[in-house]
């Protein structure tokens, strides 16, 4: 009895479960096909829906009674009343015939696993809303109107950005109206570009206008009558240069130079019968020998020098006292044990032109950088007019000229020089003042007929090797520098051109600067027109004085110098050893570098010896013995305190404002880039190629990169989630922007360190060239991820929008640059590029897709992938992607699985942000503190 009463309920279970799943009228098909069917369940004693029997009468039936397709396929329940979650489509459901759940066929469970989706699998069950429509209610599907798109799954369609391309039925929008913005803007680069290279070409083949009659340029001309105009106002005579009175030693007779007579005619005949035009260029002036004449000549003839030295003595006042040098017993000795320079003593008086001579390896350039502060000495005091004190302090009145020209290649002459004057000149000039003053220089230095033309660099020359060498020397000229070093100014310059730059240094030396220039085989011509000398043999010093005395003191060691020879030859083979052929007397076989050094050292370095002496006479050494109580190094008077507060006024006047400073930096970086138009529009097509091939590699997805599982009660028909759909652009993306950027971003500062360390010696502030050259990257970095997006945008379609993905691919490459940035600072430049490369890699490998974030979490070290900038960029990414269809999907289940945080896009942008300061925090106290010495 008990078995009958199961082998109903059975049987009525089936029936129910058949009614269920049809329509009222296949309900009475399938009770009636029971009742028929009854007879085959009769005779069991135990009924179970694990058994072969069941199953057989599963096969038995058909769609009208179990409201599946699939032949022996049941349906499962998931609701007990009319349920329609958002996204999908149950038109055949209602309370009393809930929807349901069918077994699907093979090429639908061949589709399902794929990630893709396919129609319902029963009469009763949901299917997700179409691509390209829209399920407001669950009962009804809306094809997608014009100006909107609708995705797989959507309950509403989604609105397209304005200008975006969206036709009626579509599944992903097509964004344009960044496309327009960007081929506009790429049309006005190109504009400026070409106006730009057209007045380059313009100012190169505008023809030189000169003077027919006279020989000088229009210009010196104009100037010329000016100044005879204003001669015949004051009577005749020129009005005086207003100029202080000369401090240092200049004597009164030489000062008056500064305010000359101007004569009544453009140009003079010399001794010799050459005619001097007086245009500024010395080609047609060869005399043999220097004469102060010539330089009051120049005084008088030529405008642009009256001018320049005029700028100069307003920069130099008369408080400000200039600077003199003494050492004493100075040394320095390198870590590794080995005395460079010893015993030097000497003293370089205000005002006074220095050559500093000696054979290779004899210290000269460690005795300037000593001198300068560059390094410090290991033995002996250096004194700045008459105290001790750190030359460092006093850097904006120092100019330092190096050996090789360190100049900025993108830019021309007159720009190179112009900046260094804007940014170190005192800030109370005016700009118009100072365009003035770079003017009369360029005339000065012969770069005139050049100033328009790039300076060029070794591996692509633009102007002479001497005009570099000119415009290296005009930097710091422009600057009116109270004192200024050369490292060999000559090098490099023919004979003409190295003695016109000596002249113009001659002249600027008598308005009280010192001028000390390291020389190595100086023509005769440059040899005199320094007023001392300091020679130097094996670190040591054997002459320091007047250069017209060393004659004499050589002579008295017994040395004879031929008539016929350059009088620095001479002196070069001497103090290298090699003097023996100019000896005369008893002492011809003891002339080697340690006899001159003894000789300096015991009565030379005391005083200068009296002329026709013999040193090795009784008379003199009694005379150098009553004399050793004052060395020539104590000889510079100290200055008072009230002309030391002085100079440090003056310090503090010298140089741009900071805010104006960052604006020249800004200003000059963005000339650099303009001028390297080539490598900057291909570095904006890199990143723009690297959007097409990323965007290319999901475009068959047709912006479909997150498949999730299905709320509940329809997770059952859920496709193969893919979870790393997204994550995996990201990490791509973030790849593709490390490799398009990394190294652009090391040229930043990796090929202006000696550049930078000219400047910062020289008292410009780190700060606002660092500042001027960060906001110059600005536009590359926008440009560059603008042209990645458009790419990726139009080709991969994902559902962030296009101004959350451009925001996060720009603070992406804020921060590969600013890696790159930091990169630069700690290695060369021939191994930069790779190691920048390497380290975009490595940041773009910690984005937390693989190894996934969520196993980094298990070993605890989730905080040491946040250090990195993928992870909140790949992370933004993951959060824009997948939030708008939280209403489809168990997105928090998606979330879990692969360890992001969703619903704080504004975070990771943030971080983005802090991460790339960071970087840039660390690459500026690099660039401060790495190489330290060098700034000095």
């Amino acid at each position: 009895m008990q078995s009958q009463n199961d082998q109903q309920r059975t049987v009525d279970f089936a029936m129910a479960t058949s009614a269920i799943s049809l329509t009222p009228q296949q309900s009475l098909e399938v009770q009636s096909a029971g009742q028929a069917n009854r007879h085959l369940l009769e005779g069991f004693e135990d009924l179970n829906m694990q058994s072969r029997e069941f199953d057989a009468y599963a096969y038995s039936l058909n769609y009208t009674q179990t409201g599946c397709y699939r032949s022996g396929s049941l349906p499962v329940a998931l609701a007990l009343n009319d349920t329609c979650l958002p996204g999908f489509h149950c038109p055949n459901s209602d309370d009393q015939h809930p929807p349901q759940y069918c077994p699907p066929y093979e090429k639908c469970q061949g589709m399902r696993a794929m990630g893709q989706t396919c129609g319902p699998q029963g009469v009763l069950e949901p299917k997700i809303c179409a691509n390209g429509h829209y399920c407001p209610d669950g009962k009804s599907e809306i094809l997608c109107p014009k100006g909107t798109f609708c995705p797989s799954g959507s309950r509403a369609p989604f609105n397209c950005t304005r200008g975006s391309l969206c036709p009626e039925g579509s599944v992903n929008q097509v964004v344009l109206a960044p496309v327009w913005v960007t081929l506009i803007l790429d049309a006005l680069l190109g504009v400026l570009v070409a106006i730009g290279f057209g007045i380059s070409k313009w100012r190169k083949s505008r023809p030189k206008k000169y003077a027919a009659s006279e020989g000088t340029s229009i210009r010196d001309t104009e100037m010329h009558e000016q100044l005879l105009r204003s001669s015949k106002i004051s009577g005749g005579q020129m009005p005086p240069i207003s100029s202080p009175a000369i401090p240092g030693n200049v004597s009164p007779a030489s000062s008056q130079t500064l305010s000359p007579q101007l004569p009544h005619v453009a140009h003079m005949r010399r001794d010799n019968g050459r005619v001097d035009n007086m245009d500024g260029y010395t080609d047609d002036d060869q005399v043999s020998t220097f004469d102060e004449d010539e330089i009051d000549a120049d005084f008088q003839s030529n405008p642009d020098f009256q001018r320049f030295i005029r700028s100069v003595s307003k920069s130099i006042t008369t408080q400000s006292i200039g600077l003199s040098f003494d050492f004493e017993n100075l040394a320095f000795e390198t870590k590794r044990g080995k005395k460079i320079l010893q015993e030097v003593t000497g003293t370089m008086p205000r005002g006074s032109m220095w050559g500093v001579m000696g054979g290779s390896g004899a210290g000269k350039s460690t005795f300037l950088n000593v001198l300068m502060g560059k390094k410090r000495a290991t033995g002996g005091t250096v004194k700045i007019n008459g105290w001790s004190k750190d030359i460092f302090k006093y850097r904006k009145l120092i100019g330092y000229v190096p050996q090789d020209d360190i100049v900025f290649p993108e830019l021309t002459v007159r720009e190179n020089i112009l900046h260094s004057a804007r940014c170190r000149l005192p800030a109370r000039w005016k700009d118009r003042e100072i365009q003035d003053h770079v003017d009369s220089l360029l005339a000065c230095l012969q770069l005139t007929h050049v100033k328009h033309m790039r300076v060029g660099d070794a591996r692509k020359p633009v102007i002479s090797g001497g005009q570099r060498k000119r415009v290296n020397i005009g930097i710091e000229l422009a600057a009116a520098p109270m004192a200024i070093f050369l490292d060999e100014p000559t090098s490099g310059l023919d004979a003409t051109s190295a003695s016109s730059i000596m002249r113009l240094l001659k002249a600027v030396s008598k308005l009280g600067v010192t001028v000390i220039a390291i020389v190595h085989q100086p023509r005769e011509k440059i040899f005199y027109e320094f007023d001392q000398l300091l020679l130097l043999a094996s670190g040591r010093s054997v002459y320091s004085g007047p250069t017209d005395r060393v004659h004499d003191y050589f002579e008295t060691m017994g040395f004879a110098f031929p008539h016929q020879a350059n009088p620095a030859d001479t002196l070069m083979d001497i103090i290298t050893g090699d003097g023996a052929q100019y000896a005369v007397g008893s002492k011809k076989r003891d002339v080697g570098v340690q006899y001159l050094i003894d000789q300096w050292k015991q009565s030379g370095q005391y005083t200068t010896p009296p002329k026709h002496l013999s040193i090795f006479s009784s008379e003199s050494q009694s005379t150098f013995k009553s004399r050793e109580s004052r060395r020539i190094s104590n000889q510079s008077l100290n200055s008072t305190v009230e002309q030391e507060n002085e100079l440090h006024r003056t310090m503090q006047c010298r140089g741009a404002s900071w805010p104006a400073q960052v604006y020249y930096c800004f200003k000059r970086a963005m000339t650099q880039q303009v001028r390297n138009a080539t490598s900057f529009f291909f570095e904006i097509g890199v990143g723009g190629l690297a959007g097409l091939v990323i965007g290319l590699s999901a475009f068959a997805s047709k912006g479909h990169l997150f498949q999730g599982l299905y709320h509940e009660p329809f997770t059952l028909l859920s496709s193969a989630v893919d979870y790393q759909g997204t994550p995996q652009l990201g990490l791509l993306g973030g790849m593709a922007i490390g490799l398009a950027s990394s190294a652009p971003g090391f040229w930043v500062f990796g090929e202006e360190k000696l550049i930078y360390w000219r400047e910062t010696a020289s008292g410009h502030s780190r700060s606002a060239y660092y500042v001027g050259k960060l906001l110059s990257t600005l536009p590359r970095i926008a440009l560059s991820s603008l042209h990645f997006t458009i790419f990726l945008c139009i080709l991969a379609t994902p559902l962030i929008t296009f101004t959350e993905m451009y925001a996060a691919n720009l603070m992406y490459f804020w921060c590969v640059y600013g890696l790159a940035s930091c990169v630069a600072m700690v290695v060369k430049r021939e191994n930069g590029p790779l190691l920048a490369v390497l380290g975009s890699l490595i940041i773009g490998v910690l984005g937390g897709v693989a190894p996934p974030l969520s196993k980094v979490k298990g070993w605890h070290l989730e905080w040491f992938w946040r250090l990195s900038p993928g992870v909140w960029f790949t992370e933004a990414y993951f959060s824009q992607n997948i939030m708008p269809l939280a209403y489809l999907y168990k997105v928090d289940l998606a979330a879990e699985s692969v360890g992001y945080t969703l619903d704080q896009y504004h975070l990771d942008i943030g971080m983005l942000v802090l991460i790339g300061a960071v970087y840039r925090i660390f690459a500026y106290l690099g660039l401060v503190f790495i190489h330290r010495k060098r700034q000095r």
